[in-house]
């Protein structure tokens, strides 16, 4: 990821670059949905109900990135995301989403007994 010469500014920009990809709802799903296993084009577009060439470009966008990792078997690529960044960051958010349901279910609770 970085070397001993990696300047601050070539770091900022690489985050920077990093949350970009990830701002897109469908890159940050096929981040999700390739976290801990690889997948084919036809298999994962299909999970995420776009076509393989959406897929496709999003994929591209992600590798050069170095988000994601590829597999060539035969006339077959595989992809991977095992960059431990974009898992930290999933599981973040995960944990973030995760401890949020309880507390708005919590405040729903706490503002229909103020109107009662």
């Amino acid at each position: 990821m970085y070397s001993d010469q990696t300047t601050e500014d070539e770091r900022l920009n690489y985050h920077a670059d990093l949350l970009s990809q990830l701002s897109n709802p469908k890159r940050l799903e096929v981040c999700i949905h390739l976290t801990g296993h690889e997948e084919d084009v036809n298999s994962l577009a299909k999970k995420l109900g776009i076509s393989q060439s959406a897929l496709s470009q999003h994929l591209t966008r992600l590798y050069h990135s170095g988000i994601v990792k590829v597999r060539r078997q035969a006339q077959f690529r595989y992809y991977t995301c095992d960059h431990p960044g974009v898992q930290q960051i999933l599981k973040t958010l995960a944990e973030l989403f995760d401890a949020d349901a309880p507390k708005r279910a919590s405040d729903d609770a706490e503002d229909k007994d103020s109107k009662s």
